[in-house]
Formats: C-alpha cells, sequence, structure tokens
C-alpha cells in the first residue's frame, strides 16, 4: 500500500482524490469563461493526479515508513512536476487561447506546491542543457537526482499502475497510463524542451495578452492546489456554503434605526441609503455587467453598512443570474480599524438563526494578530485546524488587512496564496484605499482590472476622500442619480469648519504652537491635537497636561509609544469622558486617525496629505450634533527649520497640501474639490516606476530569487517600508505583562513538541502583541539579547521599567536621538 503521510496513515490514492475533489469545487465557484473552465479544470485534474507522482518513489516510501534517506532522492516535487508537464503536452484537444501554456504551468505549480514561487526562469532549462555549468545550482542538483529517481520508477511501473489506475479512470483521463509512465521514464527530457519553448515565448512576450494573464490563471490554479493538499493532509472535511439573505441590513435597520425619518442627522443617512439602493437595481437593469465601483459619502454617512447592503444585493444577483456566488472581501488598511467593522457586520450576522453555531464558516476576521477561532455545527475545532481554515478564508465575509489582500494579489508566498482563489470572483470592498502609497497606484489599477476581466470581481472603493485610481469613466458611482451627486450630500451635513495656519512664516514651533492653543482655548470644549511625530507630541503633553488640569480637564496621551493594551485602555477612558460630557483634551499622533470612533468640538492637526487632514476633520464634531460648526487648525509644525510632515510623508506629498490647502476658512461641502485637487496634483508629481517595474514581473512570472539581478520581482512589493532601524520589544509594564512573557517563554520558546509549541504560540500571539511596541534600535541596545534569535523581540523586564519607559507616555526617548519618530 503507497501511502501518503503518516499519522494517521492514509492511502497515496485516497490524498490525490481528495484533492481533486476539494481543488476543483474550489474552481467551480469562481466564474469563468467556458472555454477558461474546461482548461483550467482540465489542468488541475492532471496536477491533483500528479502533485505527489514522486511519492511512489520507493525512496519516499521508505522515509515514511520508518525516516530513512538516501540524500535526497525521497524528494518528491521536481519528478512530480515533470510527469505533469509529460501529460499536459499530450493535451492538444484544449482550446483555450493559452492553453499550449498548460505544461509549464502545471510543472511550476507543482514544483513549488511546498513552498513559494519564483522566477519561472531559475526554473526551466533545454534538455542539451540540463548538466551544463549554465544550468541554475538547484536545478542542477535536483536533475541528477531525478535521473536515480527515474530508474526507481521504471522497476516499479506495473505497481504504480496498479495503485494508481483505479482513480485515473475514476477521472476519465483520456490517456493510457501505463503508456504514458514507460513513454515518460524513457523520454523524460523531452519534457524539458517543451516546457523551455513555452517560458521562451513568455520572455520575449511572443503571446502578448495571453502570456500577461497567466500569473492569474498560475495564482488560481496554484492556490486550489495548495489549498486542497493542506485540508487533505490535515484530514479537513471542507462544509458546503451557507446562504445570507440579500435584505439583511435592510432589515437590520428597521429594527436599529428609524428608517422612515427624512430629516437631521438619521434622515440624512437614510437618503443616502436609499440613493444607493435605486443606484444599484438601476445598474442591475442596464449594466449588469459593471465591475468597478465607488462610494464616495462623507464621514459618518454609515458606509459599512451601505457597502455591505450593496454587496449581498450582488452576491444574491450573481446566484440568481450568473450561477455562482460571490464572496464579500472586506479590507482595511490598519488592524486598528478591522474590529469596529467587523463588531457592525457581526451583529448584521446574528439575525441568522445557525450563525452563533456556524458563526466562522459565516464570518472570518483575518490579521497577523488574529485569534484563531473556527466554530462549524456548533463544535470548536482544533487551533491547528481552526488556523489553516481562517487562513484559507473559508468563510462567506472576510474582514482582513489591506496587507493579506493585496499580499496575495501581489504575492509569491504559499502561506499568502492559499486564498487566492477564495478572492476570484469575490466583492472587494476597499475601505479608504487612499492609504495605499501612491507609486502603488498603477499597479493596483493593473491587477484590479485583471480580477475583474477575468474573474468578474465585483470592486467597490469606498472613502469620503475619493483617489483617483480608475479613471471616471470606467467606475460607476453608487451615491448617485440623475438628480443627485455625491457632494449634494457632503453640502447638507455641514459639521466642521477648516481653518488654515495664518501666521508670517506659514508654520510654527512647539513654543509657538502651544502659545496659538492658549490664546483659542474656550473652556469647556473638548480638544483633539495630532501631530505627525512622537517626539513633538511627547513636548506638547508635558509642557500642557499642568496648565489643561486647572481648568478641570481630563489630558490624555496617545501613540504607538506606549503598549497597545495601554492605548485600548486610554482610548476606552476617552470614549467614555467623552460620553459623559466631560472635560477632555488629547495628544495624539495619527493613530487616533485610524477608525477611533470620537467626536471632538475642536480639532488641531499638523499639516499633511489632504486625506489625513480630512480624516483628521471626521473626528470634529462628528456626529452633527453641536449647535455650531466644529473647528478644525491645521498649524504646520516645524523642527530645526524643517516640517516635521516631511520626516513622515516626504516633500512632495508637503508640497502638494500646502499648495491645496485654501488661504481661508473652508466648510466641509469644500473638502471634496480640495482633495480631488490634490490626489490630481500628487499623481502628476509622483513617480511609477516601482508600479511599471512589478507590473513587468508579473507579466513574465517572475516572483521571487534569493539573489535578485537587474530585474524587478514580484517580491518587489512592499505595502509597508519600514524607514527606521527598530526592533520589537516586549514591555512588562504590569504583572500581567510579566505573566504572559513567563507563559510564553515556557510554553512556546522552551516547548520540544512542534504541535504543542504552534497550538500554545497560536493561542498567545495575540495576548504577547498587546505589549510591543517597534523602539529605535539605539534607544534600546543595552537590553539583554539572550533570547532575541528565538523570540525576535527584546524584553524590558519591570524592574528596569523606569529607566526606559514613563509612565504615561511610553518609550523614553532623548534629546540626541533622531528628530522624528513617528505614529
Amino acid at each position: 500500500m503507497y501511502l501518503s503521510h503518516t499519522n494517521p496513515d492514509k492511502q497515496l490514492v485516497v490524498h490525490l482524490w481528495e484533492v481533486y475533489e476539494y481543488s476543483s469545487d474550489m474552481l467551480k465557484h469562481v466564474p469563468l469563461s467556458e472555454e477558461n473552465r474546461e482548461v483550467l479544470l482540465y489542468i488541475n485534474k492532471i496536477v491533483s493526479l500528479t502533485h505527489d507522482f514522486g511519492k511512489y518513489l520507493s525512496y519516499f516510501q521508505t522515509y515514511l515508513k520508518n525516516g530513512e534517506t538516501q540524500g535526497d532522492l525521497h524528494h518528491h516535487s521536481f519528478i512530480s512536476a515533470l510527469f505533469a508537464a509529460h501529460l499536459l503536452c499530450r493535451s492538444s484537444f484544449l482550446v483555450a487561447s493559452w492553453s499550449e501554456f498548460a505544461p509549464l504551468l502545471g510543472y511550476f505549480i507543482i514544483m513549488h506546491h511546498h513552498g513559494n514561487l519564483r522566477d519561472i526562469a531559475l526554473d526551466v532549462t533545454k534538455s542539451r542543457d540540463i548538466y551544463e555549468d549554465s544550468v541554475q545550482d538547484s536545478l542542477r542538483y535536483r536533475i541528477r537526482i531525478l535521473k536515480e529517481q527515474i530508474e526507481d520508477v521504471k522497476k516499479h511501473v506495473s505497481d504504480i499502475t496498479k495503485d494508481l489506475r483505479p482513480l485515473w479512470e475514476k477521472l476519465c483521463v483520456p490517456l493510457s497510463l501505463e503508456e504514458e509512465l514507460q513513454d515518460f521514464t524513457r523520454d523524460y527530457e523531452k519534457s524539458f524542451d517543451e516546457v523551455y519553448r513555452q517560458y521562451y515565448f513568455i520572455k520575449k512576450k511572443r503571446r502578448g495578452e495571453v502570456t500577461d494573464n497567466l500569473y492569474y490563471y498560475t495564482l488560481l490554479l496554484y492556490s486550489v492546489l495548495i489549498n486542497a493538499d493542506k485540508l487533505s493532509a490535515a484530514n479537513i472535511k471542507r462544509q458546503p456554503r451557507v446562504h445570507i439573505p440579500s435584505d439583511l441590513v435592510d432589515q437590520y435597520r428597521k429594527i436599529h434605526f428609524n428608517t422612515e425619518v427624512i430629516e437631521g442627522t438619521n434622515g440624512w443617512r437614510n437618503r443616502m441609503y436609499n440613493v444607493v439602493m435605486e443606484r444599484l437595481q438601476y445598474i442591475a437593469n442596464t449594466k449588469p455587467e459593471q465591475r468597478l465601483f465607488t462610494l464616495t459619502a462623507p464621514t459618518g454617512a454609515g458606509k459599512t453598512l451601505l457597502s455591505i447592503s450593496a454587496a449581498l444585493k450582488w452576491r444574491e444577483y450573481a446566484e440568481q443570474h450568473e450561477g455562482y456566488t460571490p464572496k464579500v472581501i472586506y479590507a482595511l488598511p490598519f488592524t486598528s480599524v478591522i474590529d469596529q467593522n467587523e463588531k457592525v457586520i457581526h451583529d448584521l450576522l446574528k439575525q441568522l438563526e445557525d450563525f452563533t453555531c456556524n458563526e466562522q464558516r459565516y464570518l472570518v476576521k483575518h490579521h497577523h494578530l488574529s485569534n484563531f477561532q473556527y466554530r462549524t455545527n456548533n463544535e470548536e475545532l482544533p487551533v491547528r485546524q481552526a488556523l489553516l481554515l481562517t487562513e484559507s478564508w473559508e468563510a462567506e465575509f472576510i474582514v482582513t488587512t489591506f496587507v493579506q489582500l493585496f499580499y496575495t494579489l501581489i504575492g509569491y508566498e504559499n502561506r499568502a496564496l492559499k486564498k487566492f482563489h477564495q478572492i476570484a470572483g469575490g466583492i472587494i470592498i476597499l475601505d479608504e484605499i487612499q492609504n495605499v502609497p501612491v507609486e502603488y497606484w498603477p499597479l493596483l489599477r493593473s491587477v484590479l482590472y485583471k480580477m475583474a476581466e477575468l474573474f468578474s470581481c465585483k470592486i467597490l472603493l469606498l472613502t469620503a476622500t475619493q483617489p483617483l485610481i480608475f479613471p471616471k469613466d470606467e467606475t460607476i458611482e453608487l451615491l448617485e442619480s440623475d438628480m443627485i451627486k455625491p457632494i449634494n450630500f457632503f453640502k447638507e451635513m455641514e459639521r466642521v469648519e477648516l481653518h488654515p495656519f495664518r501666521g508670517e512664516r506659514g508654520f510654527c514651533n512647539v513654543d509657538e504652537w502651544i502659545e496659538q492653543f492658549q490664546l483659542r482655548f474656550e473652556e469647556g470644549k473638548s480638544y483633539l491635537s495630532i501631530f505627525n511625530t512622537i517626539k513633538t507630541s511627547i513636548d506638547v503633553y508635558e509642557r500642557l497636561k499642568g496648565w489643561l488640569k486647572q481648568y478641570g480637564y481630563h489630558v490624555i496621551y496617545l501613540s504607538t509609544n506606549i503598549v497597545p493594551y495601554e492605548r485600548r485602555q486610554r482610548i476606552e477612558t476617552m470614549k467614555q469622558l467623552l460620553k459623559d460630557k466631560k472635560k477632555v483634551a488629547v495628544i495624539s499622533t495619527q493613530v487616533v486617525e485610524a477608525g477611533v470612533d470620537v467626536d471632538f468640538d475642536i480639532v488641531y492637526r499638523d499639516i499633511g496629505p489632504i486625506d489625513a487632514i480630512v480624516q483628521a476633520a471626521g473626528r470634529c464634531n462628528r456626529n452633527g450634533k453641536a449647535r455650531e460648526f466644529g473647528k478644525v487648525y491645521i498649524v504646520p509644525v516645524e523642527r530645526n527649520g524643517t516640517l516635521e510632515s516631511q520626516y513622515v510623508y516626504g516633500s512632495v506629498h508637503t508640497k502638494i497640501a500646502k499648495e491645496s490647502l485654501p488661504k481661508e476658512t473652508v466648510s466641509e461641502h469644500q473638502f471634496f474639490g480640495i482633495i480631488y485637487r490634490y490626489f490630481e496634483s500628487v499623481q502628476n508629481a509622483k513617480s511609477f516606476t516601482v508600479s511599471e517595474g512589478i507590473i513587468r514581473a508579473i507579466e513574465g512570472l517572475r516572483f521571487d530569487a534569493k539573489e535578485k539581478s537587474e530585474f524587478d520581482y514580484v517580491s518587489d512589493f512592499q505595502l509597508i517600508k519600514d524607514v527606521h532601524q527598530a526592533v520589537d520589544v516586549f514591555v512588562e509594564v504590569d504583572e500581567q505583562a510579566m505573566a504572559i512573557w513567563e507563559e510564553y517563554i515556557s510554553t512556546v520558546i522552551e516547548e520540544k513538541d512542534l504541535e504543542t509549541k504552534l497550538e500554545n504560540y497560536l493561542h498567545l500571539k495575540k495576548e504577547v502583541r498587546q505589549y510591543v511596541i517597534s523602539a529605535p534600535i539605539q534607544l534600546v541596545k543595552n537590553l539583554d539579547r539572550d533570547l532575541y534569535e528565538k523570540t525576535r523581540m527584546l524584553r524590558l523586564p519591570n524592574d528596569i521599567l523606569n529607566q526606559y519607559y514613563h509612565c504615561e507616555y511610553g518609550l523614553i526617548r532623548s534629546s540626541e536621538m533622531v528628530d522624528a519618530w513617528t505614529m
């Protein structure tokens, strides 16, 4: 009996069948043209059958049963990949325009189904060159092993045929198994030439748009293979999809809001909701093929409910008219904003009768700090299975970050790519997409276009400050009708005024900022002051807190300079104080702009990108309850002759922001025009070389390489750039933190059993991260590094806490250090 895995023993043919069954079902949920579906299903059938063909080697079976190896002769991916290419070379009956590349794709994805994708050029060679020095070292080594493996297969052709034939026939493969095995072992070197020929066409761009699409088919086939392979290996049975009624948001609104009122803030939201619902119906009747949409609404408009309602309507339309059920992916820029959006969706889904028993089949929250829990049929799955199902996005709704989404769409890592098939055909809601660096906008536009074109994804850009990623004539705005435009709703809800700085120099230092604040001070008003750097935020906090406390104010400091646990506590305190109408003044960095639902009377903000300024303004008179306009003061802060915004956002964004801001006071509806002009100027000023290079890498299937050459790679995509030399530090701020660290060391770092170690880590990860801050290396270089190689963190123990960490404003930063520390 040939085995694929032990613990428990699983027959190889059972594993191959499960991988085929799971992966083909995954593909069936992706909307495709008929010819593309035929090709993809056939390639997937061959790939499923052959991805572990090398496990028929006697070397592998010996290794599996008793752990004995003969060098690397038990390695199975390369011979499996070559056998798949051999079979797919005999598939001339496939008719799609790109089907001639089937052998190359099958070969490439099987070769790397246990690792990450790399530059395809490293995996191909001509048969006459396979033993030459010009061949990559890793490939040449695999070829040397392959020769001995082929001899082993020759000895066991009849046994392999006997084991595999029933499954081969069950799947109706239109080729003779025994003949193909004999041909392969006799002429396997021919497959190198066919694969190289197809690579050559890609390299020389001999097929134009046909080859440009291969990246997306590669990721789709790779995704269903590796996901099905992992589910089968973990003995996880896939659950059937669950239904969500399209009127779920409508029902929720009737229960929780007065949906009939037309006046005031609720009436304003009701009218926007009705415009969007009517617009959706109009589009369904007139432009059902439309895939790209925008929803441009003011802060506080209830965009989350609006977008989810639209997604459910689209989902029902796809079920009824297009024969598939799209998943809904709601992506946001920061982990800090996920919880409140996930809570809205969670509350919506709680209306469903079986939601509590099957919570994660309906809704998965996925980011690097997620708690991995998965409940199905009223059963809590083991954490290892929960991890796999969460990372694979096995749910109808996925709430996630841009990092998780875009590192899958523009990715090369196995762990990220196993969920690509869940995105294909999905409804992708991108909340605050302007937070993606401008230099990547052409790249996102290219990739999202392809996802819409090839897999019928619907893409909704959701923001109050619509960026210019897509040309206006290619998208449809949902908050619009023949008589109504988004600007009408901006004009209607005038809540704040923006006051530009009017000083003679156009900026001020910290002393002057404090003087301005005190001159304008209105006792009893609530204040939020947002600075671009940690250094200035601490300076202002230290110098203002005593003065403000004289007037009975609660003064709160917020930034990433304090541990996340303490930051969360302060945000809750701040919300409660505001709710209770207490005197509150908050000194903060930009962390408060990211999804913190608070409402201040007066906001101060250092200059920055206009969209960030609009986000800050959204924290002022947010609910429109004040009898007078909220005031937002833009006060550029300089240090040592340089505007601090340049440290954080760069000189280009700073210069354009200064030019875009009006010289006189403006009201809220005018933000609409200011933000448009700002994005237009930024686009014209920015270089898009980095996007162009990655697009070329996508077209050439250049995913990654250990030693980078003159080429660009998909792996060059970096959504978050680490521009500072920093290190993670676990800060023992209290007894709870001390206990968590002790548990982490004893149950994770010192645990010998790998399975237990992983399970303990997944349980503790979120708690550990609640006490971790990113610190400049210079500040913490003297901390003990004994466990750093194992934990990838330094530890700031409680007994020396006061030397490094201040209880009010966090990490102590001396004046000799760099001038700017962001966020």
